[in-house]
């Protein structure tokens, strides 16, 4: 159905449509208000507004719109007005970046300077050569960048691109060049060119002393060592400097030459003597070259102060020329936690002896080499019934070791230990230090105790048995360690002054005095450390060798160290010496290690100026040097992996000779007579276990 309008009015002129409109019901008829047309559609009645009213909103409309423009328009005013007197701090920051380059310049970075006040570490000037291509006209490129090339041995037309850069004002030619080439290039006078100051870090000994000194990074952040750890120190303030830029973007100005001095880093001093430590690093050389093992680790402390004379470590590297072996810059002497193995036996000793428990004259059965303790049982290498405390340290004895712990009682004996600084950072100026593992008393079972008294089950690093062995050497008063003395800001003022600090009181002197009386016997004839031994001046030392533990795990790599101070009567040095898995010639502390710290040694007592002692200088001193034996007479050799020893063909041999071609092998040999050596007993070319008697008889 549809519907449509009708006017049936049509005819009617003038008639008002409103007035025509009819409403149609589908039945016909008329509606409320209405007519019905022929076809019954109803019409609609329509209410029609007077214009003016209509023309009245259409304006307050418009008013209301024109009020909201304006009143925006008068906020945004009033903020653009508030930004130019106030702008805010994101404004300002992003004008500057527009307007503003800016560039950060390292202040020039303090030196390192050894005990003697030689310098081992400093920064150089080294000019970049900066070329500006604004005044650069076209016709003098070709010229100049030939000039400058042949000077910096560049690429001319590498230069020449650089010099028409039109869009910049700043272009590098070269980095750190000689500073007599930079002079050359300004010789040049072309208003274009200038030099820019930079610096370059020089460690002058090269490798010596390089896991102390560290390096630093492409933007002189220090890396490793004394550079890292005392970075702040040393890198002085950091001057920031800007550069006007136009509306391109484009360099309106040149930078002014810059004084680093007023914000230059402090200088450090240290107590290492280049000379011992260059001694050091020539020893563990050596070591390299004999044993082959995967490193070795050697520190030298001053018994008085403290102080770390020498500190070194293999492989090593060069600072001035970073490889890409991050091994050879590990610092293991406090990186690495050990099992120090029998060199913790006579710290094992003090703590027995000082507790009242025994003196070094009292006896101790060691079982013949086998005890059990609970479910376990331990065994000593050198096997021996009855012997001394003091033996207890020469024959290097487990059993002896682990009764004397068991005596003492578990919470003393593991405080002791933590008084001669196990298991605890030494606190050493040098980042990555461990601090070892010592288990807690109330964690702790007998057999655990018992394997910790002989070095194993316990850990620590090389720096903490140096400064444990000072400690005995110095009377039982453990001092600070001390490796920076001063350090002096760029006027020359001492900043801060390191003087020695001792840590207190760990054993009475008479018990380190004992305990040093006992360990002058491992370099003994007899002992296991006879390689030790230096002419005219007593030696006391203890000789380890441990399994080397990895992933938790003991593995078949062994760990040969040996400790010791000289001279044994008056104590000027403490040394460790420790070799990482040697592959030739042996793994015992006694014959890997000694000979190392002997060479130390002599050194140290040439250096300090500690005189030699006639009482110590034996009749055939001069015959033998320890590593190098004649010809005729060999050293013995192990036999295979047991760890027996095949003993050598020494008819004829002094005594000295016989006694060097069988030390370190832990056999306990027993002189008789004077002069050339007549019979063996075994006799050559048995195998024995260390801990045999072996009887010479010389006439």
């Amino acid at each position: 159905m549809t519907s449509r309008w009708t006017d049936p009015g049509a005819s009617s002129r003038g008639t008002p449509l409103a007035a025509l409109a009819r409403a149609v019901t589908p039945g016909g008829g008329t509606t409320p208000g209405g007519t019905t047309d022929r076809i019954g559609v109803p019409t609609v009645h329509r209410h029609i507004e007077p214009p003016e009213r209509v023309m009245k909103r259409a304006r307050n409309r418009s008013w209301f719109m024109a009020s909201l423009f304006g009143i925006g328009l008068a906020a945004i005013g009033v903020r653009a007005g508030w930004l130019c007197v106030s702008p805010a701090p994101q404004t300002i920051a992003l004008g500057s970046q527009q307007r503003w380059e800016q560039m950060t310049l390292e202040a020039r970075r303090g030196s390192i300077y050894d005990r003697d006040g030689h310098r081992l570490v400093v920064s150089v000037d080294t000019p970049n050569v900066i070329v500006d291509p604004a005044f650069v006209p076209e016709e003098d490129v070709e010229a100049l960048s030939a000039r400058v090339a042949s000077i910096l041995d560049l690429d001319p037309d590498t230069v020449a691109t650089k010099m028409r850069q039109r869009g910049r004002r700043y272009a590098k030619l070269a980095s750190k060049v000689h500073p007599k080439l930079a002079n050359e290039v300004m010789q040049i006078k072309h208003k274009a060119l200038f030099i820019e100051s930079g610096q370059r870090r020089f460690y002058g000994e090269e490798s010596l002393a390089s896991h102390l000194t560290g390096y630093v990074d492409g933007r002189g952040k220090g890396v490793a060592g004394l550079e890292h750890s005392m970075n702040d120190v040393l890198r002085g303030s950091t001057v920031l400097l800007q550069r006007r830029r136009d509306r391109r973007g484009l360099d309106v100005e040149r930078l002014s030459e810059v004084d680093r001095a007023s914000s230059a880093g402090m200088d450090i001093h240290l107590t290492i003597d280049r000379n011992i430590q260059r001694a050091t690093e020539r020893a563990l050389a050596g070591v390299e070259e004999r044993h082959r093992p995967a490193a070795t680790m050697a520190v030298v402390v001053d018994v008085k102060t403290g102080d770390i004379l020498a500190l070194a470590n293999t492989p090593t590297y060069n600072p001035n020329a970073i490889g890409n072996d991050s091994s050879t810059r590990r610092n293991r002497v406090v990186m690495d936690a050990i099992e120090p193995g029998s060199v913790f036996k006579p710290f094992t000793v003090a703590a027995a002896v000082d507790a009242g428990k025994v003196a070094t004259s009292t006896l101790v059965d060691c079982e013949n080499g086998r005890w059990r303790v609970g479910r376990s049982r331990i065994g000593d290498d050198h096997p021996h019934g009855v012997i001394t405390v003091s033996e207890v340290i020469k024959y290097s004895s487990n059993i002896g070791s682990a009764k004397m712990a068991l005596q003492v009682g578990t919470a003393p004996f593991l405080a002791k230990m933590r008084e001669f600084g196990f298991g605890e950072r030494t606190g050493v100026e040098l980042p990555g230090e461990r601090s070892g593992y010592l288990r807690s008393a109330d964690k702790i079972r007998p057999i655990e105790l018992a394997t910790t008294s002989y070095g194993q089950g316990a850990t620590a690093t090389v720096l903490q048995l140096a400064y444990a062995t000072a400690t005995l050497a110095n009377g039982g008063v453990r001092m600070k360690p001390r490796l920076v003395t001063r350090v002096i800001d760029e006027d020359g003022v001492a900043a801060l002054i390191n003087e020695p600090e001792p840590w207190g009181r760990v054993v009475s002197e008479a018990t380190a005095r004992d305990v040093a009386a006992a360990m002058v016997t491992v370099t003994e004839p007899g002992g296991t450390a006879t390689r030790a031994r230096i002419p005219g001046y007593e030696v006391a030392g203890k000789t380890g060798t441990a399994w080397k533990v990895e992933g938790g795990k003991y593995t078949d790599a062994r760990i040969g160290s040996f400790i010791g101070f000289v001279p044994a009567d008056r104590p000027e040095v403490a040394i460790v010496v420790v070799v990482d898995d040697p592959q030739k010639g042996g793994s015992y502390g006694g014959v890997v290690a000694a000979p190392a710290f002997t060479e130390i040694a002599t050194e140290a007592m040439r250096t300090l100026g500690v005189p030699p002692d006639s009482d110590y200088l034996h009749e055939n001193d001069g015959e033998l040097v320890a590593t190098n034996l004649p010809a005729q007479v060999q050293p013995a050799e192990q036999a295979h992996e047991s760890g027996m020893w095949t003993l050598p063909d020494l008819e004829g041999a002094t005594m000295r000779q016989a006694l060097g071609s069988l030390e370190g092998t832990g056999l306990a040999v027993e002189v008789h007579g004077t002069g050339r050596l007549a019979a063996m007993e075994p006799p050559p070319g048995v195998d024995v276990f260390p801990g045999t008697k072996i009887k010479l008889t010389f006439q």
